[in-house]
């Protein structure tokens, strides 16, 4: 467990009794932690390490009388109180009692203790919880839903019924529904003001949740309406969301057939798929999720629909993930300029320095909406859209749209990416005790990407005044004292999820750096090899164990095949190594070697010159000629059913012996390659590139013409070779997506403008254990491909080829490295000094 050490004392109730540092003792530790906190609810949590940290903890009331019940009396047992079960139902009292003597293997068990307890791991933490207390929590949760749920049905049937009795039902079932456009707009247009609680309810929650419910992100302020528009949805079907069960909602309304309505719920909350409740078929029913993470619900069919879905927060924290910022245009005030350049100059944090220009505008502007006053000062805000900034500033009346849609602004200004949110804030419950969003309470505000925290980071910048905005709640956000976003550190957490995990990052590195003291060079090359090539260790090993293997293969007279290639390729760049005679003049006696000018010679020698000009010095310079343009050069290797029956010499099975044959030339003429390379730094280069295309089912291209040769080429090319062989030998299909690659060379090569002698030359290299599925066809390729000017040579590995592009008939898969490196030996003698015709 951590090591704590205690500091101080506290001792009323609801602070800190004890605040303790502490430390994981190993990485592992640090894991179990995680484990525990992407497990365990918020409610749980908050009691379990409270008492652990020592941290006197409240319980919050999460609306649902039977859950909260259960809670109390289980954070009354962990602080190891006399737990007093009057005036508490009967069903709680059945499932809280008898955790303090649960019978195991080996004796019995104190939930309580055992949860209390520093030195019980947070392994067995996390199984008591998921054994002991998860199965009563649900079920309690689940039997208070209900409740609810049928609650909320009675009072939504009830105001229909009342609706069918009144003349104007058609307008209040209007009034009941949230708008069709998703637009944000400013209340200073209307000359209507801020009511509370009076307008019919778009969106219900039940139990009571206040604070802010984010609905929307914007994506663009049009500069002609200057309204906020989302832009276009992205939408994916949405997937179950681990959630804290004890504190769900019920989230209810109205919503019109076939319309995709945005659900506001609170930051890092989730819709519970599972639980969604309609008067329309459960397959017309949709929940979605846009590019932003924010919720939608649709259902498909005419008319308009009743639902009810559960809402509760997410059990971890997300943090990364895509963040869209919004556009805006126009120029701000002179003045605010000024200020947001002065609080540059001071190099803030990033989030201080938003902080820092939200504040400003809020404290420079003056809350209005719904009066003359307000409406009069809208219109003359948006009388010439280009002097929007400028003129809000001049007059400095604004609401939550006007005051945050200048703040998204000057951010913008300042080089941070932000966004206009769109939602409702909620502070009051109404008569059903249920938190109502309505079209009183809408709201408007912004978000921030904060680089450190990875997240979107919520601020307020209206102005003081407003009757639906905690005030205390939107200073702290502006202080930086609620954490990013709606959830930060809580006194009662050993350590907040973020730096867990930074944490856990952290410990990590050091354990590979303290792995990696204690490698082997070997070991060192396999995790090299296996990060550059994207495989596991074991795949690192097994394929460079492979390679070692196959550049041991010899030939009859005992050389190392892959050194007899590469020899070969170092005689002919050699040999095309030419002596040019490179003049440099005229120079003096001492330097020269011939005599060029003998009039300057002899001014030079009568004016008393010892060391006379109009010499020549001629020098020497070697270089490569550039007579052709290196080889390329294309397998077609075969993998068909038959290649799983054994070779005949040497009983492994062919399309393993093939693999290594095939490694060997891919890996020799790739080091023929680097050669090139080594040996060409003043000249033209050699360049070698290969192709790879299996023969197997429909044919396939493993690796495309390339002269890369690095861990990712070496292991696609072996991972392919090793692969299952099956079906026939479509060589004809191979050959044509040969062909597909050379075209697109020579395209290459055309657009390049490469002088046609310094083209490279083209080698087909065909090997199969019989004859193709289709010869005729394969036939008609080989004759295409010769006439575009590729040479074709056909190896038949245990048989007799009729093709007249056929070599030697070969026994075995085994000879197929001499032959094959005698081969294509002989096409690099052919390079010098003229090309194949």
């Amino acid at each position: 467990m951590p090591e704590f050490s205690k500091n101080n004392n506290i001792q009323e109730k609801g602070e800190i009794k004890s605040s303790k540092t502490f430390e994981f003792k190993d990485l592992a530790e640090a894991e179990e932690y995680l484990d525990w906190k992407k497990t365990a609810p918020v409610a749980i949590k908050r009691m379990v390490e409270g008492r652990i940290k020592g941290v006197e903890v409240s319980q919050n009331q999460s609306g649902l009388p039977l859950t909260d019940q259960f809670l109390d009396k289980l954070n009354d047992g962990l602080s190891q109180d006399n737990v007093d079960f009057s005036k508490i139902d009967k069903k709680v009292v059945n499932l809280i009692s008898p955790l303090s003597r649960v019978e195991t293997k080996g004796g019995y068990l104190d939930v309580f203790e055992s949860l209390a307890n520093p030195g019980v791991s947070w392994n067995l933490k996390r199984k008591i919880f998921e054994t002991q207390i998860k199965p009563a929590l649900d079920w309690l949760v689940e039997k208070d839903l209900e409740k609810i749920a049928e609650e909320t049905r009675q009072v939504m049937e009830n105001k229909d019924k009342s609706n069918e009795k009144q003349s104007s039902e058609e307008q209040k079932e209007e009034n009941s529904l949230p708008p069709e456009s998703e637009d944000a707009s400013s209340s200073m247009e209307t000359q209507s003001e801020k009511k509370e609680g009076e307008p019919n309810a778009l969106f219900s929650v039940k139990p009571f949740y206040g604070g802010y419910f984010k609905q929307a992100a914007y994506r663009r302020l049009n500069p002609q309406t200057l309204k906020w528009e989302k832009g276009k949805d992205e939408f994916e079907e949405s997937t179950r969301e681990n959630i804290s069960a004890p504190e769900t909602k019920i989230l209810s309304g109205k919503i019109r057939g076939n319309q995709i309505l945005a659900l506001p719920l609170p930051y890092d909350w989730a819709v519970d798929i599972e639980n969604i409740e309609t008067s329309a078929t459960k397959d017309n029913v949709k929940i979605l999720k846009n590019q932003n993470g924010d919720w939608h619900l649709q259902i498909i069919g005419e008319g308009v629909f009743r639902y009810q879905l559960r809402i509760a927060p997410k059990q971890s924290v997300e943090i990364g993930g895509k963040f869209s910022e919004s556009e805006t245009v126009g120029e701000l005030s002179q003045e605010l300029k000024d200020k947001i350049g002065a609080l540059k100059k001071e190099n803030l944090p990033k989030m201080k320095l938003a902080r820092a220009i939200a504040k400003f505008i809020r404290s420079s502007l003056v809350y209005s909406s719904g009066s003359a006053e307000s409406v009069a000062a809208w219109q003359y805000y948006t009388e010439n859209p280009n002097e929007f900034f400028q003129r809000m500033w001049e007059q400095k009346k604004a609401d939550c749209f006007a005051a945050n849609t200048m703040a998204v602004r000057a951010l913008a200004e300042a080089g941070l990416q932000t966004r206009f949110i769109g939602g409702y804030f909620i502070k009051e419950k109404n008569k059903d005790g249920a938190a109502v969003m309505h079209s009183g309470n809408g709201h408007g505000w912004l978000e921030v990407w904060d680089d450190l925290s990875r997240r979107a980071v919520r601020l307020d910048a209206t102005p003081k005044g407003d009757p639906n905005v905690d005030e205390d709640q939107q200073e702290k956000d502006l202080e930086g004292e609620t954490g990013e976003g709606d959830y930060g550190e809580s006194e009662e957490e050993l350590m907040p999820e973020d730096k867990l995990k930074e944490k856990i990052k952290e410990m990590k590195g050091q354990k590979e750096n303290q792995e990696r003291k204690k490698r082997t060079p070997a070991d060192l090359e396999e995790a090299r090899f296996a990060e550059l090539a994207e495989c596991t260790p074991e795949q690192s090993r097994e394929f460079l164990k492979a390679l070692d293997r196959v550049r041991e293969i010899k030939d009859t007279r005992g050389i190392p095949i892959s050194e007899l290639l590469k020899l070969e390729w170092k005689k002919i760049i050699t040999e095309r190594k030419i002596e040019i005679n490179d003049y440099h003049g005229p120079v003096r006696m001492d330097s020269g070697d011939s005599l060029e000018d003998p009039v300057s010679a002899r001014i030079d020698i009568l004016s008393k010159e010892f060391n006379p000009t109009g010499f020549e010095k001629l020098e020497k310079e070697e270089k490569i000629e550039t007579d052709f343009g290196g080889i390329n050069i294309y397998f077609s290797f075969d993998l068909s059913g038959s290649m799983n029956n054994p070779d005949a010499a040497t009983g492994r099975r062919k399309a393993d012996v093939q693999r290594d044959a095939a490694l060997l030339f891919a890996d020799s003429l790739m080091q023929c390659a680097y050669v090139s390379r080594q040996q060409g730094e003043n000249s033209d280069l050699l360049p070698i590139k290969i192709m790879v295309t299996l023969a197997s089912d429909s044919g396939d291209v493993k690796l495309n013409l390339t002269d890369k040769w690095g861990p990712k080429e070496q292991w696609a090319f072996y991972s392919a070779l090793n692969q299952l062989a099956s079906g026939g030998t479509p060589t004809h299909t191979t050959l044509k997506l040969i062909e597909k690659d050379f075209d697109l060379e020579i395209a290459d090569l055309k657009k390049k403008k490469i002088a046609k002698e310094k083209l490279p030359l083209h080698y087909v290299v065909e090997i199969s254990d019989g004859a193709p599925d289709d010869f005729a066809e394969t036939e008609a390729m080989h004759e295409k491909l010769k006439s575009k000017g590729m040479a074709v040579r056909s190896y038949c590995i245990g048989g007799e080829s009729a093709s007249e592009d056929a070599a030697e008939p070969i026994a075995s898969f085994s000879q197929l490295p001499e032959i094959l490196s005698k081969d294509i030996i002989e096409k690099f003698k052919k390079l010098n000094p003229k090309r194949i015709k």
